[in-house]
């Protein structure tokens, strides 16, 4: 009895440290996180029940976000002297949506806001822009829990285990080329209108993010995007203050790869168990089967990786080979099918959005030569790349 008492005081003791932490209302948002997508969806408060004309390819599924650091976004737009309330109509939202960084709203929506945002203010950087001040605080408890890590490394490692729990619509991803370490992101539909500008607010961030929990000393050693260059790219390289490489085969910002050792400052233990028991509790997946959207995900991440395989795949869901093939088979898809649709759609939006080479895009899908992709490339679309590209580039 004793013990249990004891026990019991020692929990209490942990949850009161937490309840007068300075990130007490922070845990807490979290927990509401999901119900508030289902409220919002369901009551069409914040996102809104209008379904204006179609821009572009619809998506293929309703990944939302949270606002996050696109809550500037409204008023970098009025200081352009654009409508901001009625631009955020116009696509289908409502303003109240940007209120409070934890609303959520459809990632294509988001999408769509910058791409128009863009046009009618004639900052071709404006996703970059409105995420320039963005910092660990917008990214809510998964920022929280990465700030509490005992190591950047460590911390980045949880960005990418979590960020999909409060944003769906794309895939953060860590690896290490030599004495290099790569922090990329990953639009899971990046043929989306506005996924450029998505993508350059990402990796302001991603920039913030780092320089937050590196601390004294660190510098970026290069910046690549796998976007054609606006016509001024000022603002890149004085926000990254590294080289910028555009009409790259990825998204990713490059640093020294011995940061990842780096202790994080400040870091708290019981804080950094407590998120992170909430958020694994959260990424479980059901016994009923995998949804597809999170499989798309993952073989985005490890194919930005180069490590694209069924067993490594199995194993991002704790499977073994034959258990993760018949979830696939229960959900009426395979492996292959899913890869297919992954590699085609980075395929388009490398051909489309950049001057990347077919050798580029051929490695970066993990194919042995150019002609491999462009066969399979052929399959998928009816014709082959080159010709794909002049048809279509200039409308992605």
């Amino acid at each position: 009895m004793l013990g249990k008492t004891h026990g019991q005081s020692s929990k209490r003791d942990q949850y009161r440290q937490i309840y007068n932490s300075p990130f007490h209302d922070r845990f807490f948002d979290f927990l509401t996180f999901h119900a508030k997508i289902s409220q919002i969806l369901q009551s069409g408060a914040v996102v809104g029940k209008s379904t204006p004309k179609k821009r572009g390819r619809p998506p293929i599924s309703n990944h939302v976000i949270r606002v996050g650091g696109a809550i500037a976004l409204p008023p970098l737009l009025r200081e352009r002297g654009i409508d901001a309330d009625a631009l955020i109509a116009e696509v289908g939202l409502q303003a109240a949506a940007f209120a409070h960084p934890d609303n959520v709203i459809p990632f294509a929506k988001l999408g769509e806001l910058a791409h128009l945002g863009a046009e009618r203010t004639g900052l071709s950087d404006l996703g970059l822009r409105a995420c320039i001040s963005t910092g660990l605080v917008m990214l809510g408890t998964v920022g929280y829990l990465v700030a509490n890590s005992a190591t950047v490394g460590a911390g980045l490692a949880c960005l990418q285990s979590y960020l999909h729990l409060h944003d769906e619509g794309a895939a953060p991803y860590v690896q290490q080329e030599g004495s290099l370490a790569i922090l990329g992101y990953e639009v899971l539909e990046p043929h989306l209108l506005g996924a450029e500008q998505i993508v350059f607010g990402a990796l302001a961030i991603a920039a913030n993010l780092l320089r937050e929990i590196c601390g004294a000393g660190f510098t970026l050693r290069e910046v690549s995007i796998a976007y054609r260059a606006p016509p001024d790219a000022s603002a890149f390289v004085t926000h990254f203050a590294a080289p910028v490489r555009f009409d790259a085969d990825r998204n990713a910002v490059v640093f020294d790869a011995t940061f990842l050792e780096r202790p994080i400052a400040g870091a708290n233990t019981l804080l950094r168990d407590f998120l992170a028991s909430q958020l694994r509790d959260k990424g479980r997946i059901g016994e009923g089967g995998v949804a597809r959207d999170r499989i798309q995900r993952v073989m985005g991440t490890l194919l930005a990786t180069g490590c694209i395989s069924q067993d490594e795949a199995a194993r991002a869901f704790g499977m073994n080979r034959r258990t993760f093939a018949r979830r696939l088979q229960e959900s009426g898809t395979t492996f292959r099918a899913l890869l297919d649709a992954v590699r085609f759609d980075t395929a388009r939006v490398l051909l489309g959005g950049s001057a990347v080479s077919l050798e580029d895009v051929a490695n970066r899908l993990s194919y042995a030569d150019v002609t491999a992709f462009a066969r399979a490339f052929r399959r998928w679309s009816g014709e082959s790349p080159a010709v794909w590209r002049r048809n279509h580039g200039a409308a992605v």
